[in-house]
């Protein structure tokens, strides 16, 4: 997939030491953690150019260099994309985020006050530690879970909602495996007036290729992160009704962070030139394809599964009720040349670090083109592997990555 340069020369020798040995190990381990794809090679290949020595601050129309005529025309052509890719017109975007918790952040700065109140998902029902951690510092945050079918507690939310008067919802999930329900949750905000926060950072592709609700016209704010599902950079994205985008942008800079990276920019926007010309129904259709092998493969298995299946690229495996935690599973897969990471589940009585989950994304799979012969004899790895708490076969994933190199 990629063809990479070296850095030659007695003073990159241990620098191309560890390079080399990380391309090594992206051809000989099949990489299912849940947020990990493989970015467009064009995507990459923006990264490496001059535009990131453009040392410009602010934001499209209102820098504070000179000469950044291009560098607007490039974010707004990004955004025309954006627009495009979600059919979404009525929306504004700021591009510049460095991360996805970034992006969230600076919608936190740019509408919440000291003491506000804020719902949130529980991170050990799949919400992300960027709706928690940095909001308690300043705000008071409330968690909803899911209900005894392991779907969203939408009944609590609205309780949660009712009882505390937040200022904002958060909509978003980073283990949790199903489509999120906006229309419901905008339901809910508009008759409490909260505003809503949808991260898509696991289902933007989803949405845009219209296999998930949509939640253009029911967030007031979406963010997402760029190397998941829509294969980019490590970056992240603001979308925002067109009347809170110069509170975005006043929050991005100079309050959240710094000039922004324009490589990173330039990167984002030929990802979305990348998205907007391929087949995503037919990426889509093929990511949730494989999917649903390894959530076939696992319950033929006898293995329970977190929501008992998967509407995404997610699958969680619950160890709740075993005695193989997740940290030992993931362990198991390790030595046999397998990423996967451990996840806590509700209700987990094992440790942050230890926990009762094995969170697995297959973007990689299908990024690669693995063939769903090759899908099903890894599920069955996997789940035998879970299942007989032991060590399968070391060899197999090493070798059956071999034609689908990463690295060239």
């Amino acid at each position: 997939m990629y063809h990479l340069r070296n850095f030659l020369g007695g003073r990159f020798e241990k620098i191309q030491s560890i390079i080399d040995n990380e391309y090594t190990q992206m051809n000989e381990y099949i990489n299912l953690i849940g947020s990990a794809n493989y970015a467009f090679p064009s995507v990459l290949e923006a990264l490496n150019t001059p535009f990131n020595l453009n040392p410009s601050e602010g934001s499209r129309g209102n820098r504070f260099f000179p000469l950044c005529n291009d560098i607007d025309e490039l974010e707004n052509m990004a955004e025309e994309w954006l627009r495009i890719l979600f059919k979404c017109s009525d929306y504004d975007s700021n591009i510049e985020a460095y991360s996805g918790t970034q992006a969230n952040q600076i919608v936190y700065q740019a509408i919440l006050e000291k003491d506000d109140s804020v719902i949130v998902m529980a991170t050990n029902a799949g919400g992300h530690v960027s709706h928690l951690h940095y909001l308690k510092t300043f705000c008071n945050v409330y968690t909803y879970s899911v209900d005894e079918s392991e779907n969203i507690d939408y009944d609590k939310i609205e309780i949660l909602c009712k009882t505390y008067s937040p200022k904002l919802l958060i909509a978003g999930t980073s283990s949790y495996p199903r489509a999120i329900d906006y229309k419901k949750m905008s339901e809910i905000c508009q008759k409490y007036s909260v505003l809503l926060l949808a991260d898509i950072s696991h289902t933007a592709i989803y949405i845009a290729a219209q296999n998930h609700i949509s939640p253009f016209g029911y967030a007031d704010f979406v963010t997402f992160t760029t190397h998941k599902t829509t294969r980019g950079i490590r970056g992240g994205i603001v979308m925002c009704r067109k009347e809170y985008i110069s509170k975005i942008n006043r929050a991005t800079f100079p309050v959240v962070q710094g000039a922004p990276k324009f490589n990173e920019i330039l990167a984002k926007t030929i990802m979305l030139a990348e998205l907007n010309s391929m087949n995503i129904h037919e990426y889509v259709n093929r990511i949730l394809n494989i999917s649903q092998i390894f959530v076939d493969e696992f319950m033929a298995q006898g293995l329970k599964l977190y929501t008992n299946g998967s509407d995404s690229h997610l699958v969680v495996i619950d160890l709740r009720e075993s005695s193989l935690s997740g940290k030992e599973g993931e362990d198991l897969l390790l030595r046999q040349h397998i990423l996967v990471n451990r996840n806590q589940l509700p209700n987990d009585k094992r440790r942050a670090n230890i926990t009762s989950g094995i969170r697995l994304g297959i973007l990689t799979l299908a990024t690669l083109n693995f063939s769903n012969d090759d899908c099903y004899q890894l599920a069955e790895l996997i789940a035998s592997t879970i299942k007989q708490r032991r060590i399968i076969n070391i060899t197999f994933a090493k070798d059956i990555i071999k034609p689908y190199r990463v690295i060239n």
